[in-house]
């Protein structure tokens, strides 16, 4: 691989400020900066902290909306040696507080967020709670105010010149914290060297479409976002930033600025696109699209590639852990083919597809995607060596399955943590979402797998209806997945919902989906089972010299259990003791067996003696005292013969009106 021109962000401010000197840098609301003005307030910012006591290695918590005011802060920390932990400006103050601690940051930068808007004390007692001292703790806004941008003496470009000579290439000066949907964040370890790394792959895999102006319609404080900043800023273009993220604030920039590319996620172009003024204004303006975290399906891109006019989506795959994007689409590949791959690797980048005890795999083959490159991140900050991702041979483990096609386009399996395995076979949740997908009345699917008795896991589906509050016509819609699904990979079930949770990056939270659905399967599988009668005891009696009190007590401490008053629970104990007594001595006598055993159903309690004797009549005019006694103490009572041709006995007992057996079954499983 050629050298790079830039390895720190002071080269590249240095070198963008020489080239592109009072060319528009960026712009965010009404606001815009040159790019020497933003070497200058980024400069600025570095005396500022220096004086203030920030040392090489210190850890600053960036913390705000996009803005010209965090761009200049990020510079001015890293170039200086620093490490800038980015935060999610949707953090709750808890969350910041706990990541601040996690990572032993000592300094903080407060921008707007969601926190500081309703209010602005808030923001800075969430970084003091993390360990930040109060002293340490600056607003984004104050670099960059008017005296930002006055140009540097003599002693000052000396002392900014030494201030960036201190730090090296690969030093760490990046944390970004992960967005995984079912673990905690791990805080990334970033260099200057491995974003600029990432940036030069992605402008040599984009080539001459990188283009002036563009819009940002990311948070920075996302890996890709600040790759894609950075990478049209290096390229000399106008960069539009935007605090918030709403559509007819992106269309009215977008038009009035002729703005030809624009990066950001597919929920935001259909948004965009969806808009009443958006085929009159900006319907063929814009010219290249990337694309973050890619489509559901490949239809759902094509239909959304139509509705841009001439515009070309170009998607890609990443990970934080590679500062981030691993592959990238080309603008010259056709739609069809971009639709249905995730690119090819970056130009300095290798990506093959590796196997647990088979190594590299050949073409065409599923495994795990592995990356080797220079935009490798330094590790996760704090976890031992055991619990890194990339291996003793420099190859990061993405954990996602992928293909590689004869074109060498890559194409996504799945995850490696999601694989349901059902009766021996490895079942694809994503291809199974894809089939789902193409549904008319699906907008979102997630599929899981659930622990399962018999088959080891159960293939399970959470869907998102297009028409809110509709309901599912299941027996339609099985008939039209088995056209496209084996039989084994069919959902069990089909949970239906208005929205799936998210994190707070407005990724889906995968964990907290699969709580929920597991309860809900919980909760079906108990409903199924207590219609027949959810059997908690069985006991078998095999001689007369049975001790009945032992099942008695087991019977008394259950009821109390299930919430019948104390009054009712005497009655439960008395019939239960003169059934056995009367059963045991009746069936014994005619060389039985007894067996009990108590079953819960959904609005009593189930008490049924079984034997082999002849069938006795507790209602019959010549019943003994124990036949009066328990008819006497039921709510309601049965007999009859089961299948096998025993006699039977049932005695049931309501619940209290406000006990619910189920919820308590429920409680009772999540506590244990």
């Amino acid at each position: 691989m050629k050298e790079l021109e830039v390895k720190l962000f002071s080269q590249m401010l240095k070198h963008c400020e020489e080239r592109y000197g009072d060319r528009p840098a960026l712009t965010c609301q009404d606001k815009t900066i040159t790019f020497r003005q933003l070497k200058t307030a980024a400069d600025r910012c570095s005396l500022r902290l220096a004086d203030a006591g920030f040392k090489k290695g210190d850890k600053a918590v960036l913390w705000g909306f996009n803005g010209i005011e965090w761009m200049i802060a990020f510079y001015g920390v890293t170039q200086m040696g620093g490490i800038a932990a980015l935060m999610n400006y949707g953090l709750k103050a808890a969350d910041v507080s706990t990541f601040s601690e996690m990572i032993n940051a000592s300094w903080g930068i407060i921008g707007g967020n969601t926190i500081s808007v309703v209010d602005k004390n808030a923001a800075a007692n969430a970084l003091i709670d993390g360990g930040v001292p109060a002293r340490h703790i600056f607003p984004a806004a104050a670099f960059a105010a008017a005296e930002a941008f006055a140009p540097l003496n003599g002693k000052e470009r000396e002392m900014a010149d030494t201030l960036a000579a201190q730090t090296k290439p690969k030093d760490s000066q990046v944390i970004i914290y992960t967005t995984g949907t079912t673990s905690m964040p791990k805080a990334v370890l970033q260099s200057s060297y491995s974003i600029l790394s990432n940036v030069e792959g992605a402008l040599m895999a984009m080539g001459d479409y990188v283009d002036s102006p563009f819009c940002l319609a990311l948070p920075t404080f996302h890996s890709y976002g600040l790759m894609a900043v950075n990478g049209w800023l290096l390229r000399g273009c106008h960069v539009f930033l935007t605090p918030i993220l709403k559509p007819d604030i992106l269309l009215k920039m977008i038009y009035e600025n002729h703005i030809v590319n624009m990066c950001s996620v597919s929920a935001i172009y259909d948004l965009l696109t969806s808009m009443p003024e958006f085929e009159e204004k900006l319907c063929g303006q814009l010219k290249m699209c990337v694309v973050g975290g890619g489509f559901t399906t490949p239809v759902e891109m094509m239909r959304l590639e139509k509705r841009l006019g001439g515009g070309k989506l170009i998607g890609g795959y990443g990970q934080t852990e590679c500062s981030p994007t691993i592959t990238l689409e080309s603008y010259d590949d056709p739609l069809e083919k971009r639709a249905n791959s995730i690119g090819r690797s970056l130009p300095n980048h290798d990506v093959r597809i590796w196997k647990e005890g088979c190594g590299f795999v050949k073409q065409g083959e599923i495994g795990e995607i592995v990356v080797k490159g220079p935009s490798l991140m330094n590790g996760y900050y704090g976890l031992p060596e055991e619990k890194q991702a990339i291996d003793k041979d420099g190859w990061l483990h993405t954990g996602d399955l992928g293909r590689v096609g004869e074109d060498g386009m890559l194409q996504f399996a799945g995850r490696i943590k999601d694989i349901i395995i059902r009766s021996g076979e490895n079942i694809s949740p994503v291809e199974i979402e894809q089939v789902l997908l193409e549904q008319p009345e699906v907008l979102e699917a997630k599929v899981m797998g659930a622990a399962h008795p018999i088959w080891g896991e159960s293939v399970e589906a959470c869907l998102v209806l297009k028409n809110r509050g509709a309901s599912l016509d299941e027996k339609d819609f099985r008939e039209r997945l088995k056209q496209k699904l084996a039989s084994f990979k069919m959902p069990s079930h089909f949970f239906v919902y208005d929205s799936f949770p998210l994190n707070e990056n407005g990724k889906l939270n995968q964990r907290a989906l699969h709580t929920d659905m597991v309860a809900r399967l919980d909760e079906l599988m108990l409903t199924a089972a207590m219609n027949e009668g959810l059997r908690i005891l069985d006991l078998r009696v095999m001689n007369r010299g049975y001790n009945i009190v032992p099942s008695c007590s087991l019977v008394d401490q259950l009821a109390d259990q299930l919430g019948f008053e104390r009054h009712k629970i005497e009655r439960i104990r008395l019939s239960v003791e003169e059934m056995l007594t009367d059963r045991i001595a009746n069936a014994f006598d005619e060389n039985g067996v007894i067996r009990m055993e108590i079953l819960l159903m959904p609005q009593w309690m189930r008490l049924r003696f079984t034997d082999t004797g002849r069938m006795y009549s507790l209602e019959s005019e010549n019943a003994s005292l124990s036949a009066r006694i328990i008819l006497a103490n039921v709510d309601s009572y049965a007999s009859g013969k089961t299948a096998s041709g025993e006699t039977k006995y049932c005695l049931d007992y309501q619940y209290n009106d406000d006990f619910n057996v189920k919820d308590y079954l429920m409680h009772f499983k999540g506590a244990n």
